[in-house]
């Protein structure tokens, strides 16, 4: 049902069934992205943030395999959003690899019911970081070694079609709701 429904339905059942002060992990489950930094990730949140952010723009950080015009794309991606959505603590607005503080997921469930996550594509990433900014969370980033080399399965994403929706989210909250 794609990706945006897919997140969406993975942190509404993971809110529901955790207590205020767990931590919800989400990562990719395709190889690309090594359970290895959840350790880190996790005491970035007992430390006080309320999103980590694994990165691959933090020192540190070696991404491996990627196809170039998925990694000027995302160069792009981050230029773009840092520009229109400046965000304390973020470089990485794409990554899908993110810690949350349970209480925060479940306060953003509550205050926007379905509509805290619905983008259909992988716009939701960015998308979900722009609600709980408006929330006040505190955000961090740890470093990444993505592996795109041990991905499991051909990409899904549509290239045009996710920068179409992009600039799309870019324009709407940018310029037609704050």
């Amino acid at each position: 049902m794609g990706l945006g429904k897919t997140i969406r339905d993975g942190l509404d059942f993971a809110a529901k069934m955790a207590q205020p002060n767990d931590i919800i992990v989400a990562l990719d489950a395709d190889n690309s992205h090594s359970p290895s930094h959840i350790r880190s990730m996790v005491q970035c949140v007992r430390e006080g943030n309320d999103v980590v952010i694994a990165s691959r723009y933090q020192n540190g950080s070696h991404v491996k395999g990627v196809p170039a015009h998925r990694l000027w794309l995302s160069y792009g991606a981050r230029f773009l959003f840092q520009v229109f959505f400046p965000i304390r603590g973020v470089r990485d607005y794409t990554c899908g690899y993110r810690a949350y503080r349970a209480s925060l997921l479940q306060a953003a469930f509550k205050k926007y019911g379905q509509t805290f996550v619905d983008r259909e594509g992988f716009e939701v990433m960015v998308d979900i970081l722009l609600k709980l900014r408006k929330m006040g969370a505190l955000f961090r980033e740890v470093p990444l070694v993505l592996r795109y080399d041990e991905k499991r399965g051909d990409s899904k994403m549509k290239v045009l079609r996710t920068i179409r929706r992009s600039l799309a989210l870019i324009i709407q909250r940018k310029f037609v709701q704050n």
